[in-house]
């Protein structure tokens, strides 16, 4: 039967995916939702194959044969098992869907406070469990009628509790629901990580749909009591519409949970994106590294070699004061570029990137007094968060890539009259990302240049003073540290790069030290 299959195929997965340790609590929750659903629906068809009432209509309602049929009667479970698994399973759907939804929606990184709110969510479902245990019915009706009660007005108190329940229950569904619209609009503008949002809502409201479909008066106690024969019927459940619907019920039933693991897949890939890339990362590195290392060699022998001559040079030229001048003018500037080389060289022995929570608010400021020479004569503004930023990052490239921002923003303001050239730094804060903007008042670039701004070896400056990489290697770093870049730019209004990358937590800005929240600077 298509139904068990769905059932075998769906634990395979979910065994694979918890086996590769690719899941979140979102993820987790969201499996057990699948699996309460799938053993709600198999407790309804063993159920209605113990049910005479139902002997010949079963096949119509879910396909099962008579011989399979005749099999799930004979299971060594009674009806009373049957329906407390039945309840316990709606009510873990129920649970687990809206813990699910709330963690997807939200990052609760207080433990204390994330146990508390999945205890209260708990609350109303373990106390139907309790309602709706027809041993607990039982021994109330017997203890309440005729004492109390009559048979009449106890019926009407449970059909009350059930409608309560009932609307406590759609509550939770319509709460999941929720919950996942507001994460896809809150969520950063980035097409992959919307779209796949979009994928789980739309899996998650057609398992929804499905269960209320089938299952919206659950749970329910499915007895009947009478204390004067002291005898306990069990009810047949009441299944709304057609037959043929509950036909393709499995059909329905194994597509929505199928399209419910690809979403979960597509999730867990983007929650460990980082962790991901963390190998990529230390592959593309080393690799652009090697070459580095390679080119800084060669350049540092030729240096020498130049040194050399210019030595011999200088030793033939002794009687012309002007030009041994010149040469030693040209044998520090090797000098110079050689001790840079060298620096280089050795700042490149870090091969691998290392993602740890920093602060970004300090890798700033010790970035400003760092190129305070490279920054002389421009008005930089910093306009700064008054919280505590932490993201998940290597201090050491994501400082170079920003380096390379400022450096190419300096650029810019090459013919920029000397009193008014700008620089402003904004953070900024939006859901789970950090939006940091580099901008200045240059001459700004065409749509042509902004299309190939990150290109290896693009510049719009001569190859002999600008290579072309270092936004390249600006994009490289953002884009491996999980977060994206892009540039907003016109001809003669400036340009303003924005880098996005996840935040990690936001903790309150201790007495100001330094640098105020908004403050200009005159290098």
């Amino acid at each position: 039967m298509f139904i068990f299959f769905v059932f075998i195929l769906f634990i395979a997965i979910s065994i694979f995916y918890l086996a590769q340790r690719k899941y979140t609590k979102a993820t987790l929750f969201m499996l057990l939702m699948g699996f309460s659903y799938l053993i709600v629906v198999s407790c309804i068809i063993i159920y209605m194959a113990k049910d005479a009432y139902y002997y010949n209509k079963l096949y119509d309602y879910f396909g099962i044969s008579k011989s399979l049929q005749n099999k799930l009667m004979f299971l060594p479970l009674s009806r009373l098992v049957l329906i407390r698994i039945f309840n316990v399973f709606t009510l873990l759907f129920l649970y687990t869907g809206v813990c699910a939804a709330l963690f997807f929606s939200f990052s609760l990184q207080n433990k204390r406070r994330g146990s508390l709110l999945l205890s209260l969510l708990a609350v109303p479902p373990v106390l139907q469990l309790i309602l709706y245990d027809p041993v607990v019915y039982t021994q109330l009706y017997y203890k309440l009628y005729p004492s109390y009660m009559s048979s009449q007005a106890f019926l009407k108190l449970y059909d009350s509790i059930h409608t309560v329940t009932l609307c406590m229950n759609i509550g939770y569904i319509t709460a999941g629901s929720a919950l996942l619209l507001y994460a896809w609009i809150d969520a950063p503008k980035v097409r992959q990580i919307r779209s796949t949002i979009v994928m789980i809502i739309i899996s998650y409201l057609s398992v929804q749909v499905t269960y209320l479909y089938m299952n919206y008066w659950a749970p329910d106690i499915l007895v009947k009591v009478s204390k004067a024969a002291h005898f306990v019927r069990y009810k047949p459940i009441n299944l709304v519409g057609t037959p043929s619907i509950y036909n393709m019920l499995p059909y329905i039933a194994g597509i929505c949970l199928l399209i419910s693991l690809y979403s979960i897949y597509k999730y867990a890939r983007i929650q460990n994106s980082i962790k991901n890339q963390e190998a990529v990362i230390s592959h593309n590195i080393d690799s652009a590294l090697l070459t580095s290392r390679v080119f800084s060699h060669y350049m540092k022998n030729e240096l020498l070699a130049i040194m050399a001559q210019t030595e011999f040079i200088e030793y033939m030229s002794e009687g012309s004061p002007q030009l041994v001048e010149e040469i030693k003018v040209i044998e520090q500037r090797c000098r110079n570029v050689y001790e840079r080389l060298d620096a280089i060289h050795q700042k490149n022995l870090k091969s691998k990137i290392e993602l740890k929570p920093l602060l970004l608010n300090e890798l700033l400021e010790q970035l400003l007094q760092e190129m305070k020479v490279e920054l002389k004569g421009v008005q930089l503004q910093y306009n700064k968060l008054p919280k505590q930023v932490y993201v998940m990052a290597d201090g050491y490239y994501l400082t170079q890539a920003l380096q390379n921002l400022l450096a190419n923003a300096v650029d810019a303001l090459e013919f920029v009259p000397e009193k008014q050239k700008q620089i402003a730094i904004e953070v900024h804060v939006k859901n789970k990302w950090v939006e940091l903007v580099v901008r200045d008042n240059g001459k700004g670039m065409s749509r042509e240049q902004m299309s190939q701004i990150f290109q290896p070896f693009y510049s719009s400056k001569p190859t002999a003073t600008n290579w072309g990489m270092g936004l390249s290697i600006t994009h490289t770093i953002i884009i491996n540290h999980g977060g994206k870049i892009h540039v907003d730019s016109q001809l003669g209004e400036g340009s303003a790069f924005h880098i996005v990358l996840p935040l990690l937590s936001l903790m309150e800005l201790k007495e100001d030290v330094g640098w105020n929240n908004k403050k200009t600077l005159k290098y």
